[in-house]
């Protein structure tokens, strides 16, 4: 059975950890989901917020191509607003067993930026591998940028990806269809890995720990707005 707790919350969000998934690609990960804690997911995206808090910086917010299905974020949602999810404190005996050793999935939905560096920072060195993408970097100072990007890749546009490369970010970019770009094609869909097996979308860290850098990542358009999707990027 899925089961689920609240890592981090304020006035405008809350962050959910959820166990187990149906997702294919990203295969057996634990999913972080950051939402609005106010607002019905739906209402948030029919009324625009979403593109002002959670998914700030993103292109496919409010109904303009997001790849994330509505069906789990509404019942993640209705659980919270149930009171069904207990919290977890930082550096509790809970607290690494639900994540030391274990894949985690930063932003399911949502932008992981909204968490404090710190629970970020913790939440990677106990993994074994993590993935995530911020796409309010742009608006952020450079340092804070850069910070995150430690552990995030900058998730871009054709126009502002030398921009995010330009100050030492990793960069994930959604492209209508398969072009030549600076980076590799995503291994999910180039070789069938799951991102729980490959794992390259985990920011610098590891880059600047091995002095090596990794590649950045493009991926071709996707999920049940596909078409709308490749419309925003035309």
């Amino acid at each position: 059975m899925n089961t689920g707790f609240i890592i981090h919350q304020d006035w405008n969000i809350v962050a959910i950890a959820t166990t187990g998934t149906s997702n294919v690609k990203t295969g057996d990960m634990l999913q972080i989901w950051i939402m609005d804690r106010n607002l019905h997911p739906v209402e948030s995206v029919h009324s625009g917020k979403d593109a002002e808090l959670q998914c700030k910086g993103c292109p496919f917010a409010s109904g303009n191509g997001c790849y994330v299905s509505p069906l789990p974020l509404m019942a993640i949602w209705r659980k919270f607003q149930r009171g069904e999810y207990p919290t977890l404190e930082k550096g509790s005996i809970s607290w690494d067993s639900l994540f030391a050793g274990k894949s985690v999935r930063f932003g399911a939905y949502g932008n992981p930026s909204m968490l404090p560096l710190e629970i970020v920072k913790d939440i990677a060195k106990r993994a074994r591998k993590h993935t995530g993408y911020f796409h309010d970097w742009h608006s952020m100072e450079v340092k804070q940028a850069q910070e995150y990007g430690r552990f995030f890749m900058a998730s871009c546009e054709k126009s502002n990806v030398k921009q995010a490369q330009s100050i030492g970010l990793r960069t994930f970019m959604v492209v209508p269809e398969l072009e030549e770009f600076d980076g590799i094609e995503c291994l999910a869909d180039s070789k069938g890995l799951t991102c729980a097996e490959c794992g390259l979308c985990d920011g610098t860290e590891r880059s600047n720990q091995r002095g090596k850098a990794l590649p950045s990542i493009f991926i071709k358009a996707h999920g049940f707005k596909v078409n709308k999707a490749k419309e925003v990027l035309a």
